[in-house]
């Protein structure tokens, strides 16, 4: 475990609040009809959407657990500067400028070009920021554990995510109408997606959970983090490849693109391979619910894997590509971050609020924090709405895709609901709460230092 006396992010907190408003905004927008099936995915309200997902929700939470865990992965703290208010600000209005922005495209507004290259801008300066902070952290903590370059590596692909992204900013927004680039622009949307959800997001989450979860499993460290890392870098390599010959001979580009797949494909295989023996040689004999709730989006990032690089050698279409990212978005992406974060939370409010009484009062036991079971029901209820809301996206369901976000966005707001009740300690008893007692502000850390040496004033 993250041993009592290691400090503790100040902003972790309000980037996961600000991520989960994100998570639940777009969750509203899919349930209240603003895209379904039978529009195109290139729709400005689909691409609003996408972008509270991705930078709003998957980006603001990634790199809030980094604050905190990079730390841990690497044995240095990272040092707290003037700009990281600044960052924050920056990280937490970019998603809702990009919105803004797609809302003016689609009502033919003036405006919109201004206000993507303002979203634009604020977005890169932002990630760039944070990316060198934690890149300079992680890179010092390399030889610490070797999931720290796995990290590096999905950071890398961040950088590169995010100059795509930029560059279809300005050609949707017609800041730029140079018809190369307006060309490269429709041809490169699948590695814009690649380098961010396959890239950024999971090996970044691979890198983090070689930590986390033998940390909360009690097992061995995950033996096989060299091979992921450097499979990594060479499909990142051979993608990159393929973005650059996009813009001039496309078959090559295609064949690359492919051969990215089946490799990303093996990797999440060894990493899935690694985490079933994890699981199976834990000294924890019950799991609990972070873990235990981990395995349906294990399965879920195997199963989507799969049938996306299955889709890709079939030419399938559309519908059947988007029901699988979708699958892999939420059921993945959002399913193991959501069940992670029903420990995370808990955990570092009892290291702010009970790590400064340790030893010299009762305490809580961590699990006291959040109502497990009670939690347990709303992510499995979670899991089905997504499965659901694939399944209608394959058949090109309105009806039934509505009705499946719909379930999908209460259980989320049920789960936000658990998180805030164990923020606000309001499953421990009074009398566990008496002075001298330090409650924990809701979006920041106080007690920088979670140790019996911490104020409790």
């Amino acid at each position: 475990m993250m041993p009592v006396g290691t400090t503790l992010s100040r902003w972790t907190m309000s980037y996961f609040g600000a991520a989960l408003s994100y998570l639940l905004l777009a969750e509203c927008l899919l349930a209240a009809g603003i895209w379904t099936p039978s529009l195109g995915i290139g729709e400005p309200g689909a691409l609003a959407i996408v972008h509270a997902v991705t930078l709003g929700w998957l980006l603001l939470l990634m790199i809030g657990s980094l604050l905190q865990f990079a730390p841990v992965l690497t044995g240095r703290d990272r040092p707290t500067g003037r700009f990281d208010p600044v960052a924050f600000a920056g990280m937490a209005a970019g998603p809702a400028l990009l919105m803004l922005g797609f809302h003016l495209i689609g009502i033919g507004s003036a405006a919109a070009g201004p206000v993507m290259v303002a979203a634009s801008v604020t977005i890169s300066i932002s990630i760039a920021a944070v990316s060198l902070s934690l890149s300079a952290l992680l890179w010092r903590g390399r030889r610490v554990h070797a999931a720290s370059l796995i990290v590096l590596v999905g950071i890398g692909c961040l950088l590169v995510t995010t100059a795509f992204g930029v560059l279809f900013a300005l050609t949707i927004s017609g800041q730029t109408e140079e018809p190369a680039l307006v060309a490269y622009g429709a041809e490169a949307v699948a590695f814009h997606a690649s380098f961010g959800l396959g890239g950024w997001m999971t090996f970044a989450a691979i890198g983090v959970s070689y930590k986390l979860l033998p940390m909360f499993l009690l097992s061995n460290d995950m033996r096989k983090a060299q091979l992921i890392r450097r499979s990594s870098t060479l499909a990142v390599f051979i993608l990159s490849a393929a973005a650059i010959a996009a813009a001039v001979v496309p078959d090559v580009a295609r064949a690359l693109f492919l051969s990215a797949a089946v490799l990303f494909a093996a990797i999440v295989a060894a990493y899935l391979l690694e985490i079933y023996g994890t699981y199976r040689t834990r000294r924890r004999p019950v799991l609990e619910l972070n873990t235990l709730g981990s395995l349906p989006a294990f399965m879920i990032l195997g199963l989507s894997v799969v049938l996306l690089a299955l889709s890709l050698f079939l030419h399938a279409e559309t519908p059947v590509v988007s029901a699988i990212v979708y699958l892999f978005v939420f059921g993945w992406l959002t399913g193991f971050g959501l069940a992670q974060l029903l420990k995370i939370v808990p955990f570092l409010t009892w290291i702010e609020a009970f790590g400064p009484l340790l030893g010299r009062r009762p305490t809580p036991k961590l699990g006291e924090l959040i109502n497990g079971r009670r939690a347990g029901v709303w992510l499995g209820l979670f899991y089905f709405s997504v499965v659901g809301a694939a399944l209608a996206l394959w058949l090109g369901s309105d009806t039934g895709f509505r009705i499946f976000a719909a379930v999908q966005t209460a259980s989320t707001f049920a789960l936000i609901g658990e998180l805030v009740l164990a923020r606000t300690l309001a499953n421990v008893p009074p009398r566990l709460k008496s002075a001298p007692f330090h409650k924990p502000a809701l979006l920041l850390a106080a007690n920088h230092r979670g140790n019996a040496n911490g104020s409790v004033s």
